[in-house]
């Protein structure tokens, strides 16, 4: 280290703190409205495969955390994986809690962000740890101007790592299509019923809608079981030969679920020289006819 090069942070990695249990879905109250019950339980029972996988995942990242609690394990690049996964287990959460009681439009931006916490999580450890080390060096500092604790925003964008790789490209486009609020988009999502005679707004809709949840539960599965991976292979953490087993598992799952047939899932096709999202076996109920959706 020379004389113009600074030091390490100086900050020491100090032991993590974890939940004790993996959070299970919360079944709505009995004082909750009807339609938000009824979303839940036909959830539960058109899609327990896909609420099974999750179930299972969540698990295994907290299962991999608790391993990873010693202090061989605490450095710089630990500390700022575990920051990014720790959003996206969270969010993970919470994702599919909303997709779960019908919020589908809820859902997508906390996906997308969710995807974007996974690709920050994937760069920092490698040559961009360098950012991370120069904002926490200034971190926790004092701005007298201002009487305040500056920590900084330390600005950092990563989704490029999520947008450039094979397994992920597809869904975060999507989740991050229809997060903003573009006319089809919106429509798709608040706007069911609705044909070339008619436009009726669904405010605040919470019906259960076959389609959605497919289409959401898909997407989070390919995020967490791009988590999953980077947990058990990226070296940093505290993962037994059981955890890759379970990892294995669950990732011949994914093809499985996904690749059902009668699945509702989207593909991004040229039409007309433009990429254009195309949804198959779109439909609100298991027994409805399926339909394609152009947007």
């Amino acid at each position: 280290m020379t004389d113009d090069q600074p030091g390490p942070p100086k900050q020491r990695i100090s032991p993590i703190t974890f939940p004790a249990e993996t959070p299970a879905l919360v079944k709505p109250r009995d004082d909750e409205p009807q339609v938000r019950r009824d979303a839940f339980r036909e959830t539960s029972f058109a899609l327990p495969l896909d609420l099974r996988w999750l179930d299972d995942a969540f698990a295994l990242q907290r299962k991999i955390v608790e391993q990873s609690y010693g202090s061989s394990f605490r450095n710089r690049r630990y500390a700022s994986a575990l920051m990014f996964w720790s959003r996206v287990y969270s969010g993970g959460l919470e994702a599919r809690a909303l997709t779960a009681r019908a919020s589908y439009s809820a859902a997508l931006p906390l996906m997308r962000a969710a995807m974007e916490w996974l690709g920050a999580e994937q760069a920092v450890v490698g040559e961009e740890q360098i950012e991370f080390e120069d904002w926490l060096r200034e971190a926790w500092g004092n701005n007298a101007a201002h009487h305040a604790t500056e920590i900084g925003m330390g600005q950092y964008m990563a989704g490029q790592q999520i947008a450039m790789a094979p397994e992920t490209a597809d869904a975060y486009r999507a989740v991050s299509e229809l997060s903003r609020p573009h006319f089809g988009a919106s429509a798709l999502l608040t706007a069911d019923g609705s044909h070339d005679k008619r436009f009726l707004v669904n405010w605040a809709d919470e019906a259960f809608h076959l389609g959605w949840a497919q289409l959401l539960f898909g997407w989070q599965i390919v995020i967490q079981d791009r988590q999953c991976r980077f947990a058990v292979g990226s070296g940093l953490f505290g993962v037994e030969s059981e955890d890759r087993q379970e990892y294995q598992r669950l990732h011949r799952q994914t093809q499985t679920i996904l690749q059902d047939e009668r699945r509702c899932r989207g593909e991004w096709i040229i039409d007309q020289g433009r990429q254009r999202l195309l949804i198959e076996n779109y439909r609100r109920q298991p027994s409805g006819a399926p339909k394609r959706i152009l947007l």
